[in-house]
């Protein structure tokens, strides 16, 4: 580190009751640029370039199945088992408790249950999973622990979520789809 050694020592009761000197400097006018501003990407707001969907804190502790048709970062912890139809991400600070159902699964913290993905499981830096995987594609990143099996042959349907139907004059029911019906849903964006 850099230190420069000073000729006369510091009375630090003078600085501390002394004025402030203020120097005074030729004012100059101020011209703007001739070159208008150009918006750099990198600079752009966090919350225009974050993921949409939603997250569960890490201090969340919920008890029971969850069902969701968004993306979901879950931080918190979860004692049950998860139905999802897009992006499952369980992040570092993660701990699912429980199977897990969702047509992507990302892990960067710590599973104990069975993963069935539709599309890709995907197991981070970090990750712990005690349970078997059933994916069309799996993704074990160096640093990742697995205690289970992985089977890509049998990788599972889109998830069966029950939709209620309401109708003017009835209470509302729920109504079961079909693995094609969700999958068509999620193509379509609904």
């Amino acid at each position: 580190m850099w230190k420069r050694e000073r000729a006369e020592p510091i009375d630090l009761e003078q600085v501390l009751t002394e004025s402030p000197v203020l120097v005074e400097t030729a004012a100059r006018p101020i011209t703007p640029p001739s070159v208008p501003p150009v918006e750099v990407p990198a600079l752009r707001s966090a919350a225009a370039t974050a993921p949409k969907g939603s997250t569960l804190g890490a201090t969340l502790r919920f008890k029971g199945d969850l069902v969701a048709d968004e993306d979901l970062i879950v931080q918190g912890q979860i004692e049950g088992s998860i139905l999802h139809t897009r992006s499952l991400t369980i992040g570092p600070q993660g701990r699912v408790l429980g199977d897990i159902r969702a047509r992507r699964i990302i892990v960067e913290g710590s599973v104990e249950g069975n993963l069935y993905a539709l599309e890709r499981a995907s197991l981070r830096p970090g990750a712990t999973v005690c349970g078997d995987i059933f994916a069309a594609e799996v993704v074990i990143d160096e640093g990742a622990w697995l205690n289970g099996r992985i089977d890509m042959d049998n990788a599972p349907a889109v998830p069966t979520i029950k939709v209620p139907q309401r109708d003017s004059t009835e209470e509302p029911a729920a109504t079961a789809l079909s693995a094609p019906q969700v999958d068509a849903m999620l193509m379509r964006g609904d």
